[in-house]
């Protein structure tokens, strides 16, 4: 005969797991939503940093000294 306070305690314990599992599932769908947002950001960032790098290469022409300083604030920006 089945012990009818095992049967309960498994049930419950089961019940337990399930919330448990549901809300891990819900935690791990925010991460991926964010993680998606995040991506996006790092996109639009990309492309800033690419046309900043650009402009800083028109704007730096011939004088040496000047470029030099433009490419070391180009890194700069990179490192953010």
């Amino acid at each position: 005969m089945v012990d009818v306070e095992k049967a309960l305690m498994a049930i419950e314990e089961k019940e337990k797991w399930e919330e448990r599992e549901e809300k891990i599932l819900d935690e791990l769908r925010e991460v991926r939503k964010k993680k998606k947002e995040l991506k996006k950001e790092m996109k639009k960032i990309k492309r800033r940093i690419s046309d900043c790098e650009s402009t800083l290469r028109s704007i730096g022409g011939s004088d040496k000294k000047t470029s030099e300083v433009y490419l070391n604030i180009t890194e700069e920006m990179k490192r953010i």
